[in-house]
């Protein structure tokens, strides 16, 4: 059998594997291009077996290059289309929508960025349009996660009038978190116990969020949905390219030998966001068959269908206000600590309030 002969042009031809990466780049789905276009020569480093950043940079510049607008006018009207299909689906089975609002974020985004990829930065996309979108789990579970802190709250400001001249201790904010942690994430719901009404505010309001977002022996009583951009059609393009700069690379390679001083340069990541000013829509069904069924089950006077009853009496207020606080004040995604994903609240009219 005859033998390949080795190139005598390396150079031509790292420059036309280097030409097959940017046509890679252009595949219509970003998705595609993004996880199953990634090349050895892309994360092959002369020295060591680590990705080589220069090349990573080029080619995200390279595929987060936007779409032509009516690509993105098409994509975005296949989204409102299976959006829509949702919709009617749940409300043809007796869910009512209770949240239906647009969010702009006022700061880069990035879900997903520590899930499993090549590069070791990722990024949550459609996989079958491509663009960028926010999983309903991320959205209820922060969600939850302000209901929790706003618990703690509550029960730091009581002790704060009860104790007004001692300052609180670190200590005794980590078990007031712990305790409601357990309370909120794992304690079930023991419905044996449905005619006791003696409950503080606090534990009315634990069981409330317990209705809201569910336990281990209870499936919550709202349906949240996977948050899309509306505003792609006007964009020129969604991504940023974003960096996480490391200071120490060669101690952090080998943190035995080598020590963590000043003198070494800076090592950037690459990693692509979501630019700031892309509208999202937020929206929550409410499983109303099944809490009327739940409020008969349970009878006059139970604190149960006390609660249930006052989710609708005030128009579901308190999920609303959970939404615009998660997503307002904690944000979402990765790097929140550092001011990323966070939204502000948007009128009908698409503006700022």
């Amino acid at each position: 059998m005859r033998k390949q002969q080795k190139s005598k042009n390396p150079k031509g031809n790292q420059q036309a594997n280097w030409q097959s990466n940017l046509a890679i780049a252009e595949c219509d789905n970003f998705s595609l291009a993004f996880s199953k276009g990634v090349s050895i020569e892309i994360c092959k480093n002369k020295n060591f077996d680590l990705i080589n950043q220069k090349n990573k940079k080029e080619y995200l510049q390279s595929i987060s290059i936007s779409k032509a607008k009516e690509k993105l006018s098409f994509i975005q009207n296949q989204i409102n289309y299976k959006l829509k299909s949702i919709e009617e689906y749940l409300l043809a089975n007796h869910f009512l929508k209770v949240i239906d609002i647009n969010l702009k974020n006022i700061s880069r985004l990035v879900v997903g960025l520590g899930s499993e990829h090549v590069f070791e930065t990722s990024l949550t996309l459609d996989y079958i349009w491509g663009i960028p979108y926010i999983p309903s789990s991320a959205v209820k579970g922060g969600c939850r996660a302000a209901a929790f802190w706003e618990i703690v709250s509550l029960i730091l400001n009581n002790y704060d009038k009860k104790e007004s001249q001692k300052e609180i201790s670190q200590d005794a904010i980590d078990e007031v978190a712990r305790y409601i942690f357990q309370k909120l994430y794992d304690e079930d719901i023991y419905f044996e116990n449905n005619k006791l009404l003696e409950l503080s505010d606090i534990d009315k309001r634990i069981l409330l969020y317990k209705f809201i977002f569910g336990t281990k022996n209870f499936e919550g009583l709202f349906t949240f949905l996977d948050a899309y951009p509306q505003n792609l059609s006007g964009l020129a393009h969604i991504f940023e390219l974003d960096i996480i700069n490391s200071h120490y690379p060669d101690y952090y390679s080998n943190p035995k030998d080598i020590p963590a001083g000043d003198w070494y340069n800076p090592q950037p990541v690459y990693f692509l966001a979501v630019k700031p000013g892309i509208e999202f829509k937020f929206t929550v069904f409410y499983d109303q068959h099944r809490s009327e069924k739940l409020v008969k089950s349970f009878g006059t006077g139970s604190i149960y269908s006390e609660l249930i009853q006052l989710l609708e009496k005030n128009n579901f207020e308190i999920l609303r206000n959970t939404i615009k606080t998660s997503l307002s004040f904690y944000g979402i995604g990765a790097k929140t600590r550092l001011g990323y994903g966070l939204f502000e609240i948007l009128n009908e009219q698409g503006n700022s309030i």
